[in-house]
């Protein structure tokens, strides 16, 4: 009681500024105190939540301190781990064989010769800078791009881009479809990149190649006078209607139309295939090229199998987002993250993005209990750190379907999902890159696409070897 009345004495010897000061002080500290910054909104015993009043003079302190606080915290290095997702070390290689699914011959005697060419076509609002994060290419890559020729950075929708990387996943060559006869490119040589601006000052003109199947399709196509890369373009074209690997017969025959370049009546470059007529046995296949750089069948219908974004039955927060050229804090090194994690609890349905062929089911020391499905020839999806697989190798499964429930198996900093998309055998962001699309020409187009078709088929048909 002493000290309470000392203390009393003394402020009242104290100016009146200075006893101001000190209550409002008091005040603040004691609003602190009983505010929770955390919770503003407290529930009630009914369950509904009520706002608490705070102090203005409180509010600016707490600002302050806040701010204080944040300057400290961005100088410090961020967590070595990520909450429902993998430790920042722990990298899965993408091209580990124990993720791919086994080549057939007709892959790998593709593979031996040409480059996988990887397309797209430039969306509203697109840049360079997004087309590179979409499809995990070397963000250095782009700047060295652009310092060989700026106008890379120039891109209008519905411009095709196509690129090809090399074994270390650098860009090899990429170059941009400007107009109908100018075309950008550029190609990485021993002493950077290269860049050249082609224009096609002949005549395009259709030529109709045919063949018989002697061999296997890939020999019989490259006879024909076909290239390695135009005999890639039929093969994904017709990935879910002709397997040519597995169904091509000898006696095969077959009729294609490509685009060439004649200068005073002499052909220069090879183009693009523009229409294919297939007949084994008893069945026929015809394919044609739309204006969109798609192709469809004779009735305008879609050659595609869709794929959807989310392999889960509802949207999860997303612990970690794709990232290939993610750095660990402490190292600096690029440690990559080729997937989605979906924050999951353990056992949440996980759904097959697509329809297709589960090409691995089994246990790895990082990856846990995952599922590999293979859809067509094109795509491939991975899911890793299952908690108990539904399927086995060799499984058809077709979009939706339960495959795997979710867990925490491997290197896991908690429960979740990690989901891969690859593409042409590189890892893309399966939250932003274009997915296949099933849609048909678009109705307006339609009965001129038809009766283009029909008249195309009819040409093929009467050059068809005998």
């Amino acid at each position: 009681m002493k000290i309470l009345r000392a203390t009393a004495f003394t402020i009242k010897k104290l100016p009146r500024q200075h006893r101001i000061a000190l209550f409002s002080t008091s005040a603040i500290v004691v609003a602190l105190t009983v505010w929770q910054p955390t919770s503003p909104l407290k529930p009630t015993a009914t369950g509904q939540r009520t706002s608490v009043e705070i102090p203005l003079g409180a509010l600016d302190v707490l600002s302050k301190q806040r701010h204080q606080e944040t300057s400290v915290t961005l100088d410090e290095p961020e967590p070595l781990i990520e909450e429902n997702s993998e430790p920042l070390g722990a990298v899965l290689d993408p091209t580990d064989p124990e993720f791919l699914a086994p080549k057939d011959e007709l892959e790998q005697q593709l593979a031996q010769v040409t480059d996988v060419a990887h397309q797209h076509k430039v969306e509203p609002g697109e840049t360079l800078g997004a087309v590179f994060s979409q499809y995990g290419l070397p963000l250095a890559d782009m700047y060295r791009l652009i310092e060989v020729n700026r106008s890379i950075q120039n891109l209008r929708v519905g411009q095709q881009l196509e690129w090809s990387v090399d074994d270390e996943g650098r860009v090899k060559e990429f170059s941009i479809r400007r107009s109908a006869k100018i075309i950008d490119t550029f190609t990485l040589t021993a002493k950077g990149y290269q860049f050249k601006q082609l224009e096609e000052s002949g005549e395009l003109k259709p030529v109709v190649l045919t063949g018989r199947i002697s061999g296997s399709f890939y020999q019989s196509a490259r006879a024909a006078g076909l290239t390695p890369n135009q005999i890639q373009t039929l093969v994904q074209a017709l990935q879910w209607r002709f397997d040519f690997g597995r169904e091509a017969r000898k006696g095969d025959r077959f009729a294609v139309t490509v685009e060439r370049e004649f200068i005073d009546g002499k052909a220069v470059t090879r183009g693009d295939v523009k229409a294919l007529y297939y007949i084994s046995g008893r069945r026929e296949v015809f394919i044609m090229r739309h204006e969109d750089g798609n192709f469809y069948d004779q009735e305008g219908r879609s050659l595609n199998r869709a794929l959807r974004r989310y392999p889960l039955a509802k949207r999860y927060r997303i612990s970690s987002s794709f990232n290939p050229q993610r750095k660990h804090p402490i190292t600096k090194r690029i440690s990559p993250h080729n997937g989605t994690d979906f924050a999951t609890p353990i056992g949440t349905p996980v759904l097959a993005a697509g329809d297709g062929v589960v090409v691995k089911a089994r246990r790895h020391r990082l990856a846990g209990n995952y599922v590999v499905i293979k859809h067509g020839r094109e795509y491939m999806t991975r899911y890793l750190h299952l908690h108990r697989l539904l399927v086995k190798v060799g499984d058809k499964v077709t979009m939706g379907q339960r495959i795997a429930l979710s867990g925490n198996t491997g290197r896991s900093t908690g429960p979740h999902l990690h989901y891969e998309l690859i593409k042409n055998n590189r890892a893309v962001n399966a939250m932003k890159v274009p997915l296949p699309q099933a849609a048909p020409v678009p109705s307006a187009a339609r009965s001129r696409f038809v009766q283009n078709a029909n008249g195309e088929r009819q040409k093929l048909l009467a050059v068809m070897p005998g």
